[in-house]
Formats: C-alpha cells, sequence, structure tokens
C-alpha cells in the first residue's frame, strides 16, 4: 500500500471512531450516507439489561429503546424544544407512541453485548406523511396567527336528574366549570384551541328563550357564537352515569352557521377509582377522544372561511436548526404587513413549506422577504411557475 492510500485509510477510520464516539454519547444523530447526503432517517442507540444470559430478551428490549429514542429525536428535531415543552406530558404519553407506529423502516447497523448490557445502533426512517397528519390532529402544528376560539355549549345530565345542567340558561349566575366543561376546555386547550369568553349579558328581545334552552339548534348555536365572539361552536350533551361517560358533540361554525362536524363518545368509568375522581377520569377520556376527532374537521373549516384573497406557498431551504426557524417564523408573522397567519405544512431534512395568508398579493411579500430591515438572516428568493415562493439563506 502506498503511503499516501495508508494515510487515507487511516483518516477514514479515524473518522467513523470519532462520529461513532460521538453518536453514543448523545445516543442519536441524523444519518449520513457516505457521500455526506442526508437520507432522512435517524440514528439512535439503545441498551437493555442481560438478565441470566438472555441474550435474545435483552436484544428485543433494546431494539425497543432504540426505536423509541429514534423517534424522540427526529420529534424533537421537527417542532423544536418549545412546543415539546408546552405539551411535554402529551408528547411523551401520546405523540412519541403514535408516531412510532409511523416507522416505515429501519436497519441494524451494529450490535454488541458488553459487561452485561446489550447496545444496539439503528437507522429508521419515519413515515412523514402520515406523521404529519398525527402531529396536526395533536395540536403539535399550529398557525403562528391568532388561534381558533372555540364556545362549548355542552349540557350535562346525571343518571337520576330530571333536567341537565348547563350554563347558558343564566349566563349572569352560572358562572362556574361543570365537570364536563372542565373535561372539553383542557382536552381542546391541548389541541392548540383557545376557550371563547362567555362573560356576556344573557341574551334578550325576540327569540331570546330559544337561546336560553339546553336543546339549542345550529342556528341558536351560531347566534351565541358571535355573541361571544367565538369561531367555532362546539354544541351537545353529556350523561353521566354509575359505570359510563356518554357525550355527543356538533361543531358549528360561527361564521357560515353551518356544522362541520358530529362525533360521539362512551367512557366507561374506571372501577379502580371512587368518587369525583372516577367521573373525571371517564369524562377526560370522552374529551380527549372526541376532541382528537373533532379538532381536524374545526381546523378545515375555519381556513376555508378566513382564507384571504391571497394565500401563497413559501418553500425555505438549507435550515440550520429550529433557532433559525423559529427567527423566520417569527418574521413572517410579526415583521410584513399583511400577513394573517403562518402554518407549517410540510418538513423534510432542512426544508420546511409553509401556507401563508397574505392580504397584500405575492408580489408585496417578495418585495419584504428581501428588503425588510428586521429579516434574521440574509435570503436569495425567487417565485417559479406554480407561483410558490423559494426562499434559500445565503
Amino acid at each position: 500500500m502506498k503511503p499516501y492510500q495508508r494515510f487515507v485509510v487511516v483518516g477514514i477510520y479515524g473518522t467513523i471512531f470519532f462520529m461513532a464516539l460521538w453518536a453514543s454519547r448523545i445516543g442519536v444523530a441524523s444519518a449520513r450516507t457516505p457521500d455526506g447526503e442526508d437520507p432522512g432517517g435517524v440514528l439512535a442507540i439503545g441498551e437493555a439489561a442481560s438478565h441470566e444470559g438472555n441474550t435474545a430478551e435483552a436484544r428485543r428490549q433494546a431494539l425497543s429503546d432504540a426505536l423509541e429514542r429514534g423517534v424522540e429525536a427526529h420529534l424533537l428535531r421537527l417542532l423544536g424544544g418549545k412546543a415539546v415543552a408546552d405539551q411535554f406530558a402529551r408528547f411523551i404519553q401520546e405523540l412519541v407512541p403514535a408516531a412510532r407506529d409511523e416507522i416505515a423502516n429501519y436497519h441494524i447497523l451494529s450490535e454488541e453485548e458488553i459487561e452485561g448490557r446489550y447496545r444496539v445502533l439503528v437507522r429508521l426512517r419515519v413515515n412523514e406523511k402520515t406523521l404529519e397528519r398525527i402531529l396536526d390532529e395533536n395540536g403539535f402544528l399550529r398557525e403562528e396567527g391568532r388561534p381558533i376560539r372555540v364556545l362549548f355549549l355542552v349540557s350535562q345530565r346525571r343518571s337520576g336528574d330530571e333536567a341537565p345542567a348547563y350554563w347558558w340558561k343564566n349566563p349572569a349566575v352560572e358562572d362556574g366549570l361543570l365537570p364536563l366543561d372542565l373535561g372539553l376546555k383542557r382536552a381542546f386547550e391541548a389541541k392548540g384551541f383557545t376557550p371563547a369568553s362567555r362573560a356576556v349579558n344573557a341574551p334578550d328581545g325576540e327569540g331570546s328563550e330559544n337561546l336560553r334552552r339546553h336543546d339549542l339548534t345550529i342556528k341558536d348555536a351560531a347566534a351565541w357564537g358571535r355573541l361571544c365572539s367565538a369561531d367555532v361552536v362546539v354544541l351537545g350533551s353529556g350523561v353521566l352515569s354509575d359505570s359510563m361517560v356518554s357525550v355527543h358533540l356538533r361543531a358549528v361554525d360561527v361564521a357560515t352557521g353551518i356544522m362541520v362536524s358530529e362525533q360521539g363518545a362512551q367512557s366507561a368509568m374506571d372501577s379502580g377509582l371512587r368518587g369525583e375522581e372516577r367521573i373525571r377520569d371517564g369524562i377526560e377520556r370522552a374529551a380527549r377522544d372526541l376532541s382528537a376527532r373533532l379538532a381536524p374537521d374545526i381546523r378545515e373549516a375555519v381556513r376555508r372561511v378566513e382564507a384571504p384573497a391571497d394565500r401563497l406557498v413559501l418553500t425555505l431551504s438549507g435550515v440550520e436548526g429550529f433557532a433559525q426557524l423559529r427567527q423566520f417564523t417569527r418574521f413572517l408573522t410579526e415583521n410584513i404587513p399583511g400577513v394573517v397567519s403562518v402554518t407549517q405544512t410540510r418538513f423534510k431534512g432542512d426544508t420546511v413549506t409553509f401556507s401563508v395568508a397574505y392580504g397584500n398579493g405575492p408580489d408585496a411579500v417578495m418585495e419584504d422577504l428581501l428588503n425588510r430591515p428586521e429579516l434574521p438572516l440574509p435570503v436569495q428568493a425567487q417565485q417559479n411557475e406554480d407561483g410558490e415562493i423559494l426562499v434559500t439563506p445565503l
């Protein structure tokens, strides 16, 4: 072997050793092919103790640990720390398990048993399209503009009660939250919605009696939505028995007065719980189920109504981390006049695509992108034949 060939070989193996050592210290890293191209995969190291020489079980547990670590790293890279911190419990308990089901494939690159612990190095890929849907349904992809305001008009009846309880019979008096109200409020807030204020005077005049009935019509629900400055009304009823929570809900778009979704759910009471804790647990499980199914229809309905004359697609390539992505997103929402909302619609590698609701037209946004002094980084921008604006940092 010639001297320069030995130097190249030594350099290659030294680089590989350093990369392996670095990956073992942080546990997770972005995958790279030998030629430097990012294939969209994630590297992860998992480990498990080997008990009584049961190598097969230790290997299975280590692989499971690696896949979970890889999914967590992929989600953290996509969402950023703030989005995860704001909903950390749901991130761990709901999002990571759901995202793990979207692993498209994985490869075990290396495995070793050292001092009673089995370790595996895997590269995994996640199905981006279905993951995007899961993130959206769980409220982790949120518009940077004003959140959707939801008014809850949901009556509650316990088994044995003659009549249901509900707040809109007399808004000035019924100012507390019923258990069902509270469960729905928390579930929808977790999806990124904001409860509309109920601090309104009782309606009076012709037809006002209909607005105080517990069985409101779609038209009456929309009227309440306008009174409370809501975007959407969630209308329905719930029945709490000794063993079951049953809830039926309809979502009404206030602007159009049209029902956009209808869902029902039943949740069995946990026999291991007692009293109000048992009821609260049943309500919360039903509320989470319903909010997950109603949220996509509500968002889609509000987007259709609120979309301004111009809604353009903007793709930012060459993103160097989430700090840069947040700076650019904040610039779009806060420093360009006329921007109504900025919605992240697709992400892959270092490329992020946004849907920008913009009132002044694509030419104006191009002008602002290139000339606003608040721009956090120098960029070049061009518009393709389809009208999409392509932005690349210089």
